[in-house]
């Protein structure tokens, strides 16, 4: 593996990560507002937190669907994460969660689409596969 595909192996990782942080993030301040924690609320973010790690762990390995559905999932987070902030009332604090949403997802669109780094990573992990 060349330089510019341990580059992208790296930067991979770190937005996988990042991503998933969003996610529990999201998980816990949504149950954090709720009086009573419902099980089936629970259980559906467990299982969307589980499907977003592998849909993650699937670009990883050079997966091109996984790549494309990682792109259109990304990019309506990123629209979401936009709405809101433009939508929803009140301090610039309380949006903050949104602006490092917006951030992080744009950061996957480019990084997944567009970065060099990547496409070293991506052509190489295909390289394995084959």
């Amino acid at each position: 593996m060349d330089y510019l595909a341990e580059l992208g192996r790296k930067r991979t990782i770190l937005i996988s990560i990042s991503i998933l942080l969003i996610t529990i993030h999201t998980i816990y301040y949504s149950n954090s507002l709720q009086l009573e924690i419902k099980t089936t609320r629970i259980i559906g973010q467990a299982v969307r937190f589980f499907l977003t790690a592998g849909l993650l762990i699937m670009i990883y390995k050079g997966k091109s669907w996984a790549k494309i559905v990682g792109l259109v999932l990304f990019s309506l987070g990123a629209i979401g994460a936009l709405f809101g902030l433009i939508m929803i009332e009140g301090s610039f604090l309380n949006k903050t969660p949104l602006l490092v949403m917006f951030f992080i997802y744009s950061v996957a669109i480019f990084h997944f689409n567009f970065s060099v780094s990547f496409k070293a990573f991506y052509n190489y992990q295909n390289s394995l596969n084959e």
